[in-house]
């Protein structure tokens, strides 16, 4: 399978990701940003378990890179959980993920020196506008909230470059390994925020066992996408890996469908004429940008 499937795949398990996150977020407000994202970053200390399928001492270069890499996305996550503690869990996500593919062209361009083939630059076009059809651009999102998740997608894309270029000094295991690492080790200064430490105690004592199940599976499929991209992008070129991100809204918008017969009212935003118009438009945007590529 291709590199194009295995994006694919990811970008799959990264929307069911996301359906788990806003029926959490319809449930149970985010009281500290801080302290959902320690622990993601611990759970991300699971790739440990790869250690003996391919681990090799990294270069200095592959340290700093992938280091790197895990410090940018910790801090993206924190700015994200930032913006959806306003209440603004609807638009941020998806507006996040429009300007993503933007951010990894420009850093790619300059600190990779990635130069895309003039079909190859096309295909990106028609696959970055399907996905800003998808998600319908920032919607009534504050200023405060722009600056926020925009900042969060400059660190989003600045993580994946630097992933590619850890790909370009380790073994794809490596750089697994020490990307999760570097967002650990960044995540600690976290709990320099005050009341961040209390607070994550209380969410393992106090949280259900419904809620932390739900959590728990859902940061398992953003595990298994995040490897899955990565995988992607030590195959091909990361910007075109991020721009096929807008499969993840064509998958969102598939599941929704069928979780609305369960919960009818926790994707009603996404059914009404002119966004379903929107979206249909955008889905066959994002597959002629595939066949595109694929062929």
């Amino acid at each position: 399978m291709g590199w194009i499937g295995w994006a694919a795949i990811g970008y799959f398990f990264n929307a069911i990701v996301a359906i788990v996150d806003k029926s959490l977020l319809k449930r149970e407000r985010l009281d500290n940003p801080a302290v959902y994202t320690f622990a993601i970053s611990c759970l991300g200390l699971l790739a440990l378990v790869l250690v003996p399928f391919g681990w090799h001492n990294p270069s200095l270069l592959g340290w700093w890179y992938g280091l790197g890499s895990g410090a940018c996305f910790t801090a993206a996550l924190w700015s994200l959980f930032t913006v959806l503690k306003q209440g603004e869990a609807s638009r941020v996500p998806a507006y996040i993920g429009s300007l993503n593919p933007l951010f990894v062209f420009g850093a790619s361009f300059f600190l990779i020196g990635e130069r895309l083939e003039p079909s190859q630059v096309a295909a990106f076009l028609v696959l970055v506008l399907g996905g800003f059809l998808m998600v319908g651009g920032p919607g009534g999102l504050s200023v405060r909230a722009l600056v926020l998740a925009t900042a969060s997608s400059a660190l989003f894309g600045l993580a994946y470059v630097f992933l590619k270029l850890a790909f370009g000094e380790v073994s794809f295991v490596t750089g697994l390994v020490v990307t999760r690492l570097g967002g650990f080790v960044s995540s600690l200064a976290l709990l320099a925020i005050p009341g961040t430490w209390s607070s994550f105690g209380h969410m393992v004592g106090k949280t259900s066992n419904g809620l932390r199940f739900s959590f728990m599976g859902g940061q398992a499929a953003g595990a298994l996408a995040g490897v899955l991209n990565s995988y992607a992008v030590s195959l091909a070129s990361v910007t075109l890996v991020e721009a096929l991100q807008g499969m993840q809204y064509v998958f969102i918008l598939l599941l929704a469908v069928l979780v609305s017969y369960r919960w009818p009212t926790l994707f009603r935003e996404q059914f009404s004429g002119a966004a379903l118009v929107r979206k249909v438009l955008g889905t066959v945007l994002i597959v002629g940008g595939l066949w595109w590529l694929s062929w």
